[in-house]
């Protein structure tokens, strides 16, 4: 299935989405809203790798179902998860974002964040043209459930993610619960509204959404190691910005419990590029690196079990298949 139609497809979808708020009188607005979706002074990589709404329509394909009939609800998912960067953005201090100044730096914080809660908002509205589509009304009730769901599993995990900042110590199973909220939760809405919209049986949809749950673990934990070990050039952020950040992320997590070496400089707090070259070195010596990578394999083979077992088809289950083994391989 060539993924390219699928994404023009949805940026299309994606700037129907947005048309409510490109009236004269708040034209700024519609600025901010083109300028974090890349569809304006973009570079590159400014728009993003639209994963998630990607998952919403392969799924739905896979299951049985036409992926143009899920275009309403992979933007709702892509709409809630730039709502939630824009915000992520103000709460991190993150003066950039896909190598351009954010929302809140350019435009201000207050302005953000307005422009952040519109976007929850034409995310709502998206999923409700479903209707319009001749999805059937539960389908449509139960995307709708599916998205506020995930939403309230983001703000637990954001609230878990802000708290562990000034904790001392945090466990693995703190960890994992947090990034079932931030990262989690979302991807497994995609895969789910998906195989929703295409009607997929109660039993498909429940391996639909542990495909998706799997993925957003593996998919976070790939991105804890990009943030230590990831190459600056493909990342767009310097050579261990978590450690500079101290984050407790799941290499970070082991460090400070396989290692006396680690938990000794990362109790330093020190972000100079010294500490911060010693720092990576020691987890390297503890098999940190080599953890959180078995870590997120295993979270990859189990999503591809409960692909496999959700019985999808086509070239659509081929299409995601080799998107959960590229998701794995990616380098940014």
């Amino acid at each position: 299935m060539a993924t390219a139609e699928l994404l023009q497809a949805l940026e299309t979808d994606l700037q129907v989405s947005v048309l409510q708020i490109k009236s004269p009188e708040v034209r700024a607005m519609a600025d901010m809203v083109a300028y974090h979706f890349g569809w304006t002074e973009a570079n590159a990589s400014a728009r993003g790798k639209r994963v998630r709404p990607l998952l919403t329509m392969l799924c739905c394909a896979a299951a049985g179902g036409n992926w143009r009939h899920a275009l309403p609800a992979a933007s709702a998912v892509e709409l809630i998860h730039n709502f939630s960067l824009i915000h992520d953005d103000i709460q991190d201090n993150s003066a950039e974002r896909r190598g351009r100044a954010t929302v809140w730096k350019r435009w201000g914080v207050a302005q953000a964040i307005n422009t952040g809660d519109a976007l929850l908002v034409l995310a709502h509205l998206a999923a409700h043209r479903l209707a319009a589509l001749g999805i059937p009304l539960a389908a449509t009730l139960d995307v709708l459930r599916l998205l506020d769901e995930a939403c309230l599993h983001l703000t637990r995990g954001q609230h878990l993610d802000l708290a562990f900042e000034s904790r001392a110590e945090v466990n693995e199973s703190e960890y994992l619960e947090m990034i079932e909220g931030k990262t989690a939760a979302l991807l497994s809405a995609a895969t789910t509204c998906g195989a929703r919209v295409a009607e997929a049986s109660e039993q498909a949809l429940e391996h639909f959404r542990q495909y998706g749950r799997h993925l957003g673990l593996a998919f976070q934990i790939l991105d804890d190691i990009l943030g230590i070990w990831g190459a600056p050039q493909v990342t767009g952020k310097p050579a261990g910005d978590d450690l500079r950040a101290h984050k407790k992320s799941l290499p970070v997590l082991f460090g400070t419990q396989q290692s006396a070496a680690f938990l000794e400089l990362w109790a330093a707090g020190s972000d100079d590029e010294a500490a911060i070259g010693e720092m990576t070195a020691a987890l390297e010596r503890a098999g940190a690196l080599e953890f959180a990578r078995r870590e997120a394999e295993d979270h990859t083979d189990q999503a591809l079990a409960h692909l496999q077992s959700a019985a999808a088809e086509g070239a659509a289950a081929d299409e995601l298949r080799s998107l959960t083994l590229r998701l794995l391989q990616r380098e940014r």
